[in-house]
This record gives structure tokens, C-alpha cells and sequence, in this order.
């Protein structure tokens, strides 16, 4: 295996993978994309509008993903709907499936 090809194709991944987050940060922010990110809140009319400029909707930020994280299914289902709680599920279950394989090519390597 070529270490130096390796290595580039971590810093691509890891590069575009940063982007992504960062566009998706500040795009979810911004109040022309609320029908898009939040049509739950703004159908029934609880959502916050900020009208004006301010910096925090430019700046990208990741602490929405511990809260994500914290919410219990039926926080989810309520807050988000259906969607959201499959998709946690699936992230859970890939997390689940990724970390057993590892262990297990760990344990086969060592024989």
C-alpha cells in the first residue's frame, strides 16, 4: 500500500467533508432557507425569525449536533417527526455495525 495516496485521499475526505459541514451550517441559518430546513416549525408558527443581520447566522457551528444527540426518540419524533428518528436510528445502527467490525477484525488479527 502507497502511504503518500493514503494519506492524500484522508486530507481530500477530511477536507471536503469539513466544507460540507461548514456550508450546511450557515446555509441552515439563513432565513431564505427556513422552508427547506424548518417546515415543521414554520407551519405551525413557532419558529425563530431573526429579521436582522447577525453574525452567529454566518458563522458555522456544530453545537446543534450534541443536542441531537442528548434528544430521546420520542423528544425527536415530537420535535422533528418521523425523518429525523429513522435517520438517528440509521446512524446509530452504522455506528453499531462499524464499531463490531472493528473489534472483531482486531480480535481475527491477532490470530
Amino acid at each position: 500500500m502507497i502511504i503518500s495516496a493514503l494519506l492524500t485521499s484522508v486530507g481530500i475526505n477530511t477536507g471536503l467533508c469539513v466544507v460540507f459541514f461548514a456550508c450546511y451550517s450557515i446555509l441552515r441559518k439563513q432565513p431564505s432557507n427556513y422552508a427547506v430546513y424548518i417546515p415543521r416549525l414554520l407551519a405551525e408558527g413557532t419558529s425563530k425569525r431573526i429579521p436582522r443581520f447577525n453574525l452567529e447566522r454566518i458563522l458555522p457551528f456544530s453545537n446543534w449536533v450534541a443536542r441531537a444527540w442528548r434528544l430521546s426518540e420520542d423528544e425527536l419524533l415530537s420535535l422533528s417527526g418521523l425523518d429525523a428518528v429513522v435517520f438517528m436510528r440509521m446512524i446509530t445502527f452504522r455506528d453499531l455495525c462499524a464499531s463490531s467490525s472493528q473489534l472483531l477484525g482486531k480480535s481475527a488479527a491477532r490470530f
